[in-house]
């Protein structure tokens, strides 16, 4: 099975202890996803603490407002984790990846109206970073703001590429790929909400599986969503799933909130 270790991650090593890996990136200290500690094993609850503490005070030393804590992959915290997670106010999520063969991708219509294209220049890019904005406005401005670089870097990066779905020459989706020799890996997958239900999701992904040829395509979700159906129904199989505590200590910088996250694929087709 292909574990979230081989997913494609924005964050460097910081730390490695007996029971834990503490990764960071300090170009986006504001996105919860990109800040976080791993665990290797199931921590007992003195070790979480143990490393909650630690892992704190180095996130107000870099004065972010959040702490972000992920259980090994594939085991679930302990019950006195959890529950100490709960009396502390922790929000507890559950992602699921998922993969599927390209030849195996299962539709039942499309939208020939749709027009899905990689972004190659300056111009396309320009509308992918409009269309992004918009997007994050509901983040607030600053957010909106801070993620525009995010997307440049991504644009230069020979690990991404960025694609967008048009309709009637507006962008109405958009997501990102992560190529590797093995595998193509949905990111950022958004599709307009006003423009859901509308087959753009399906017509990205038909156009993804064509790129895709012979590798494998993989991409997180979060667990029991209605995006995490669809995909299952679209013959996506499970390969693994990792849980998340998180917490905010203070409230005033804006981040990204993973009990509702976008960075996840989380899309109505």
């Amino acid at each position: 099975m292909i574990s979230f270790s081989e997913t494609y991650h924005e964050y460097t090593w910081i730390e490695e202890t007996d029971f834990y890996h503490h990764y960071q990136n300090e170009k986006l200290p504001f996105l919860y996803s990109c800040n976080i500690l791993k665990f290797k094993r199931n921590p007992t609850l003195e070790e979480f603490r143990l490393a909650e503490k630690k892992l704190m005070n180095f996130q107000k030393k870099m004065q972010q407002d959040f702490i972000h804590l992920y259980a090994a992959e594939n085991e679930p915290f302990s019950k006195e984790v959890e529950e100490y997670l709960t009396k502390e106010n922790y929000t507890i999520a559950a992602e699921e990846l998922l993969v599927i063969d390209s030849k195996d991708f299962y539709f039942t219509h499309q939208n020939e109206e749709i027009r899905v294209d990689l972004v190659k220049d300056n111009k396309q890019l320009k509308e992918y970073l409009d269309f992004m904005y918009q997007l994050n406005l509901k983040n607030g401005a600053a957010y909106a703001h801070k993620k525009q670089d995010f997307y440049v870097d991504r644009f230069i990066s020979p690990k991404v590429q960025q694609i967008n779905a048009y309709l009637d020459g507006q962008v109405v989706g958009t997501a990102n790929i992560i190529l590797s020799s093995e595998y193509v890996e949905i990111d950022h997958f958004e599709v307009a909400p006003n423009f859901q239900n509308k087959g753009i999701g399906t017509q990205i992904q038909r156009f993804i599986m064509a790129l895709a040829k012979d590798k494998k395509v993989l991409l997180v979700v979060d667990k029991g969503t209605k995006a995490s159906r669809m995909y299952y129904h679209q013959h996506y199989q499970f390969s693994g799933y990792q849980l998340s505590a998180f917490k905010r200590f203070k409230s005033a910088t804006i981040i990204n909130n993973p009990q509702i996250s976008s960075s996840i694929v989380s899309i109505s087709l």
